[in-house]
């Protein structure tokens, strides 16, 4: 009998002692299971704050290249006003740098073609289960940057018309706050004289390409990019033209009263057809023979996503009034 006592004590003991370690497993088990949750749940907070960081950033990257382009004078004075601009929307919308573990710097970019406003937002997410695992806030960080660009130095889709430098700024209008009267332009000159010479003419190009053929101006290769809707490639600053020769050219009067009311981004050149800058110009009547004629306005300021800025695309010489302003990142 004292024998089987003794098993049985030990019996007993072993059971009590795995109900001691199921238990503790359990307990460690729980603690693991929350703790994931935990991260999950605080991990979902923090991506929201995330995209809500990212929109600010975003807003106050693009309010900052627009008062850039808004502020005259020189890179001091509208770097100022673009630091101003964004640092005031983010504090709009919650982020204020210092202000509860917020840290928020704005940095500027100049160059010659396009300036760059880039803001950087920090905000602190505050945990609710990850604590348990040591996490008591996790820091959220975002970036945003945007261009912004008086000068831009090529267009996707120009159309075939080229415009004197000495259209501008007069023939600029501002369709947002003003009423805009078009103004009329003609065709140069008969004989040689295929350079726009003033701020009342134009004339129709081929960017230096017709029917496969380089720089072999002729009403079919303009008549190509007219019904194209534009250029089919990248036109840049420093590309060659090819102006068309004097002519009566019926058919690209017919085939361009197809865009009347477009807006569409355009060459303009000097005295003597260098390309020295872009406009983005309206088209509201066209008049063929006899008068030969178009009628138009060039639009300011305006965010065309036509104008592109390139630094392997030549400097521009010219303000044209066309804006750029984009999110690069």
């Amino acid at each position: 009998m004292s024998s089987e006592v003794r098993i049985m004590r030990r019996t007993d003991s072993a059971r009590r002692g795995e109900r001691g370690q199921v238990i503790i497993l359990f307990v460690l088990a729980i603690f693991v299971i929350v703790g994931v949750v935990g991260i999950v749940l605080d991990g979902g907070a923090a991506y929201a704050l995330r995209r809500q960081e990212q929109s600010v950033a975003d807003l106050s990257a693009m309010s900052g290249a627009t008062a850039f382009l808004n502020t005259p004078g020189l890179f001091a004075a509208k770097n100022a006003a673009a630091d101003a601009a964004a640092r005031s929307i983010a504090t709009q919308n919650g982020y204020t740098d210092g202000v509860r573990g917020t840290k928020l710097t704005v940095t500027i970019a100049n160059a010659f073609t396009a300036s760059n406003v880039r803001v950087d937002i920090t905000g602190v997410h505050t945990n609710n289960f990850a604590a348990v695992l040591g996490m008591p806030t996790w820091d959220v960080s975002v970036t945003a940057t945007a261009m912004a660009s008086d000068r831009p130095n090529g267009a996707v889709g120009a159309m075939p018309l080229l415009f004197n430098q000495e259209a501008f700024p007069g023939a600029v209008c501002d369709e947002q706050n003003s009423g805009c009267t078009p103004e009329v332009y003609q065709l140069p000159g008969t004989g040689n004289q295929d350079v726009p010479q003033d701020a009342t003419q134009f004339n129709w190009t081929i960017f230096c390409t017709a029917n496969g053929n380089p720089c072999n101006a002729n009403s079919s290769g303009v008549d190509a990019i007219i019904n194209g809707g534009g250029n089919a490639t990248t036109v840049y600053i420093n590309d060659d033209i090819g102006p068309l020769n004097a002519g009566t050219h019926t058919t690209l009067f017919n085939d361009l009263s197809n865009h009347i009311g477009e807006a569409f981004p355009v060459p303009i050149v000097d005295d003597d057809g260098k390309m020295v800058g872009f406009g983005y110009f309206k088209l509201i009547d066209v008049e063929g023979a006899p008068d030969k004629v178009i009628r138009g306005y060039f639009l300011s300021p305006i965010n065309a996503t036509k104008l592109v800025v390139s630094p392997t695309g030549g400097d521009p010489s010219l303000l044209t009034g066309s804006y750029r302003i984009a999110l690069i990142n």
